[in-house]
């Protein structure tokens, strides 16, 4: 019995090490994908909230360590109403890059270096930040009593830079998060989410098709900056108190946040995703919003 315990646990073991994908999109110029995305937002005392898009990649050139992208987001649509003001945000975000063109460098496997042209499109995703919260205000005058102007803008153009710009096209929601990895069943990685939260994945591959789960991995200190930098983005008049009261309201356990993230992806014969799915839960004090991404290849 022994025996045989241990030749199946090698089995699997041999078995395990088989389980491997290498993710390399066939990347020429004029390759064009269009990809249909629907995310759905169940928000605390909000409901549901759907959202749709159409997001084109185009392979527009090659250049000497790999190629360039170009990424244009059109048919946004939401079915938040006025007195959904989450579901309006949630929505506000994803109306932001709306018609503009983002141009990546990749290398040759399709994995993103950096964005080409940010120049260019800060000073549009600012104004067109601007145009979208002063709808937002006159379409729910309220919201004005509980977040200024300045800290709306702030909301929605968090992932205005560079950096925050790059990791939301590699977040587990993105069709481009895998280009680029060897992956193995059992194969673990960090990273930073949309959210700017520090988590850790697992991969788990079968043929063509991957699973990740990933969970929150940030120690107290992290969470400490991370929930003051939220707070003065959002209600900047209440940071001081929160900084001089976090320590005590976070030992009493009221001021918890977790966060899970699942995500599959099927893979074509020619390395690009052909589907996607992926579900984040955050927790936060006991309230729990998820969010599911669908994104399947036209």
């Amino acid at each position: 019995m022994k025996k045989l315990m241990i030749v199946s646990v090698m089995l699997m073991a041999a078995f395990a090490a088989h389980a491997q994908l290498k993710v390399a999109p066939k990347m020429e110029k004029g390759t064009t994908k269009t990809y249909a995305t629907t995310i759905t937002a169940n928000i605390p005392g909000q409901g549901e909230v759907k959202m749709t898009a159409d997001t084109k990649y185009t392979v527009s050139g090659a250049t000497a360590n790999g190629y360039t992208m170009d990424i244009v987001t059109t048919n946004v649509t939401s079915n938040a109403t006025a007195d959904n003001i989450a579901g309006k945000l949630v929505a506000a975000s994803q109306e932001l890059m709306q018609g503009m063109t983002v141009s990546l460098d990749t290398d040759k496997d399709g994995k993103i270096l950096g964005i080409k042209n940010f120049n260019e499109l800060k000073p549009k995703m600012d104004a067109a930040a601007g145009k979208l919260v002063d709808q937002l205000l006159k379409d729910i005058p309220q919201l004005s009593q509980l977040m200024s102007k300045e800290a709306l803008i702030n909301q929605i153009t968090d992932n205005v830079n560079e950096e925050s710009l790059v990791r939301t096209m590699q977040a587990n929601t993105s069709v481009l998060v895998l280009n680029g990895k060897t992956i193995m069943t059992g194969a673990q990685d960090e990273f930073v989410n949309e959210q700017g939260m520090k988590m850790k994945r697992m991969y788990f591959v079968n043929g063509k098709k991957v699973t990740t789960n990933s969970s929150m991995n940030m120690s107290k200190d992290e969470m400490k900056a991370f929930i003051i930098k939220s707070v003065e983005q959002m209600a900047p008049e209440q940071a001081e108190m929160i900084k001089q009261n976090i320590d005590q309201v976070m030992a009493t356990g009221m001021l918890k946040i977790d966060m899970k993230e699942t995500a599959n992806y099927e893979i074509g014969d020619d390395g690009w995703v052909k589907t996607l799915k992926s579900e984040s839960t955050t927790d936060t004090m006991g309230q729990k919003t998820t969010i599911t991404t669908v994104a399947t290849l036209k």
